[in-house]
C-alpha cells in the first residue's frame, strides 16, 4: 500500500509546493496559491544542463518563486520555434524576470540576486565582509578548474601524466580554499559561490573515474572537499536537482564532444554501466564511497518504493516509449540515448505491459525476486524493450539516483527471468 505521502507526491510537486523536483512547472515556496511569480527559467528537458543547474539552485535556494518552461537541448533535436523567437543562439538556460529576458547563466545569477533581496535570503555576502574579498578569487578557480577538466576529458592522454596532475594540483587549490571557511565555500552556509561550483563539481566526481580513472569523491587527498561534498548532498534543494553518475557520464559527450578514457577507468565504467554484473543486478552491492562511487542517502526500501511510484505514475506512456526498441528508427541525434523520432512496434504491447508489471512486482516484493506468473513472455522482444528503458533512466528526470539504481537493478532482474 502507498502512504498516504506516496499517494501526494506527484500532485504536491504541481502545486508548486513540496521539495525540489524536476518534474515541477511552478515553484511558489511560501507563496499563496494563484500567486504569478515573477521568474520563468526556461531549462533544459532532461536536466543534464548545468548552467541551468546553478541557476536552478540558487532559486531553490533563496526561495525565489519561478515557473518553468523546459527545452530541449540540441542533442535531443531541433529547439521549437517559439522558443527560437525569444532566444535566436537557442541557448539555455534563459530567465525572463519581472517582463525582462536574460541570457547567459551568470547574468541570470546576478540579476536574481540583485532583484530579489528584502524577505529573501542573500547568496553573497556583504560587501565589505572578509569573505566577500575572497569570491572573485574562487570564481577564477572555479573557471580555471572547469577550463582544465574540458580540456583534459577530450583528450588522448596518458593516466598519471602531466594534464592529471595539473588537475589534481588544482583540486589541491580548490581544497585548500574550502579548508578557509568550510565546510562550503563560504562557511556552513550554502551561497552563491558553492551554486557555481556544484554542477561542475559533481559532473568531475563522475566523469573523472568513468574516463581517466581518477577518484574524485571518497579521495582523502582532497578532504575538505569530501566534506563539501558530504554538505551538498544534506542541502534538500540539491538533494533534489543532482544527477547520478551513469546519467552524467553518457549525458557529456553529447554535449561536449568524444571524452577520451584511459585504460586504468575500465572498473570504473564497467560498474557505472552496469556491466561488471554485480552493479546493476539484485541483490545490488553495498556502495564503496571511498572507491569513488556515488553514495545513496536513502534507504532501499524508500528508494524501491520511489521507483515502483514513478513506474506506475508514467506506466501509460512508457509501455511505448520500450517498444521504440523495435520500431523503426527516426532522425539521429547527438545523444545516442536521445531518439524521440523512433517509433513504437505497439504490436508487443500487451506482453510489455506485463512485463513492467513484473518489474513494480520485484521492486515491492520482499525478496526482490521476480516470478513471470503471467505465462512465457517472448525473451528477444520484451528484453529488448525493458534493456531499451534500463539505459535511459535519467536523474534527476525520471527519479532520485538511489531509485535509479534500483530500478536499473531490478530490469536487468526481469531481463534475466526471461
Amino acid at each position: 500500500m502507498q502512504t498516504a505521502e506516496e499517494r501526494a507526491w506527484k500532485d504536491i510537486a504541481l502545486s508548486g509546493r513540496g521539495p525540489a523536483t524536476s518534474i515541477a512547472p511552478l515553484r511558489l515556496f511560501d507563496a499563496p496559491d494563484g500567486m504569478e511569480p515573477r521568474v520563468t527559467l526556461y531549462r533544459d528537458s532532461a536536466s543534464w544542463c548545468p548552467y541551468c543547474q546553478k541557476v536552478w539552485l540558487l532559486l531553490e535556494e533563496k526561495r525565489v518563486p519561478y515557473r518553468v518552461e523546459k527545452i530541449n537541448m540540441r542533442c535531443y533535436g531541433a529547439k521549437p520555434d517559439w522558443f527560437k523567437e525569444l532566444s535566436p543562439s537557442g541557448n539555455v538556460p534563459l530567465a525572463k524576470i519581472d517582463g525582462v529576458l536574460i541570457s547567459d547563466s551568470n547574468s541570470i545569477l546576478a540579476a536574481i540576486e540583485e532583484t530579489f533581496t528584502s524577505g529573501y535570503r542573500q547568496m553573497l555576502p556583504a560587501a565589505d565582509s572578509a569573505q566577500a574579498a575572497r569570491v572573485p578569487d574562487l570564481l577564477k578557480l572555479e573557471r580555471k578548474l572547469f577550463n582544465h577538466w574540458m580540456r583534459w576529458l577530450v583528450r588522448e592522454t596518458e593516466h598519471g601524466d602531466e594534464m592529471m596532475q595539473t588537475f589534481e594540483a588544482l583540486l589541491s587549490e580548490v581544497d585548500a580554499q574550502l579548508a578557509t571557511a568550510g565546510p562550503l565555500f563560504l562557511g556552513a552556509e550554502v551561497s552563491m559561490v558553492d551554486c557555481m561550483f556544484a554542477p561542475f563539481l559533481e559532473r568531475m566526481a563522475a566523469s573523472v573515474p568513468y574516463y581517466k580513472g581518477l577518484a574524485v569523491r571518497g579521495n582523502q587527498a582532497w578532504p575538505n572537499l569530501q566534506a563539501w561534498y558530504t554538505a551538498m548532498d544534506l542541502l534538500p534543494s540539491f538533494r533534489g536537482i543532482q544527477s547520478d553518475y551513469y546519467t552524467h557520464c553518457h549525458g557529456l559527450p553529447p554535449q561536449i564532444g568524444s571524452c577520451e578514457s584511459h585504460p586504468e577507468a575500465r572498473a570504473f565504467q564497467r560498474a557505472i554501466d552496469g556491466q561488471d554484473g554485480v552493479s546493476w543486478a539484485i541483490p545490488l552491492p553495498a556502495i564503496d564511497v571511498a572507491a569513488g562511487f556515488q553514495p545513496a542517502l536513502i534507504s532501499d526500501d524508500t528508494a524501491c518504493r520511489e521507483a515502483a511510484a514513478r513506474v506506475l505514475a508514467s506506466a501509460d506512456a512508457l509501455v511505448p516509449f520500450c517498444l521504440r526498441a523495435l520500431g523503426a528508427s527516426g532522425p539521429g541525434f547527438g545523444s545516442a540515448l536521445a531518439d524521440p523520432g523512433n517509433a513504437p512496434d505497439m504490436r508487443f504491447a500487451c506482453q510489455m505491459d506485463a512485463a513492467l508489471r513484473h518489474v513494480v512486482d520485484t521492486l515491492l516484493s520482499q525478496d526482490h525476486r521476480t516470478s513471470l506468473t503471467s505465462g512465457q513472455l517472448p525473451l528477444e522482444p520484451i528484453g529488448a524493450g525493458l534493456a531499451y528503458l534500463r539505459e535511459r533512466v535519467s536523474v534527476p528526470r525520471d527519479m532520485s539516483w538511489p531509485a535509479a539504481r534500483q530500478l536499473r537493478a531490478h530490469l536487468t532482474s526481469v531481463i534475466r527471468a526471461l
